[in-house]
């Protein structure tokens, strides 16, 4: 069985990525390890707080605090950021996971989400295995620091599974006596998930990889950003050997 960590990113207007962070059940405590030695070792170079979220927009964009101090943030300028990114990606890289990047022009995210879960069923059904699935999502917690009263806690469950429900559907539309994907999506907000912070790392710069070749598609409103994609380079030997640099275009 494998576990599958999906986090998507892409451009509102014009698209959407969907990558798959794919790890087979007996690897995924080295593949934890292999993260979580790039967050130490973040963590001794620039003071990035060990267990705050890294995510891949604020990282490369200069937005959000990561660090325990003031002045340690303001000390984490771009250079600093974008060799953190290639430092999390490198160590990553040494475990053992495959990972793909699934997109299309369409804008829907739950349309999105269903045509990868469909590749992903077939190549479950290729490789004779199963997939439990992972997708960064509200899970119905409250901040660390919000004070939570029973209302707010049942306002805060009523709207992640409000919002989890098209990626449901899509899972409880496969044929139950065959399908490989199991059980309902699990969603993860990526705060509290390592996984899936490496999966929107991954996701953000194999958006801006193809992005980079595509202009005709993603349009040129926003700027690439190649530190992102170095990073995301140091994962190729994880992609499919028939990928566009790791991506799988959806549109025929």
């Amino acid at each position: 069985m494998y576990l599958c960590y999906l986090d998507d990113s892409g451009d509102s207007k014009h698209g959407v990525t969907i990558t798959a962070l794919v790890i087979k059940d007996r690897n995924w405590s080295a593949t934890l390890n292999a993260w979580l030695r790039g967050r130490r070792a973040i963590h001794r170079e620039f003071g990035v707080l060990k267990h705050g979220e890294v995510h891949a927009n604020g990282l490369y964009k200069g937005r959000g605090s990561y660090c325990a101090t003031p002045e340690e943030d303001k000390k984490f300028g771009t250079s600093k950021r974008d060799a953190a990114g290639r430092i999390l990606l490198s160590s990553l890289a040494t475990a053992e996971f495959s990972v793909a990047t699934f997109a299309t022009s369409t804008v829907s995210k739950p349309t999105a989400y269903a045509r990868t879960i469909a590749r992903l069923e077939d190549w479950a059904s290729e490789q004779d295995t199963h997939l439990l699935i992972f997708y960064d999502g509200q899970q119905g917690l409250a901040g660390q620091d919000e004070e939570v009263t029973t209302e707010r806690s049942r306002e805060l469950w009523d709207r992640a599974v409000r919002d989890a429900k098209p990626y449901r559907e899509v899972h409880r539309s496969l044929p139950i006596q065959e399908r490989r994907i199991l059980e309902d999506p699990v969603m993860q907000d990526s705060k509290y998930s390592q996984l899936i912070q490496a999966a929107d790392l991954i996701a953000y710069g194999a958006y801006h990889r193809h992005k980079q070749d595509h202009p005709e598609i993603w349009g040129t409103q926003s700027k690439v950003m190649p530190a992102a994609i170095t990073a995301y380079m140091k994962v190729s030997a994880h992609w499919p050997s028939t990928s566009d640099y790791g991506i799988v275009w959806l549109d025929s």
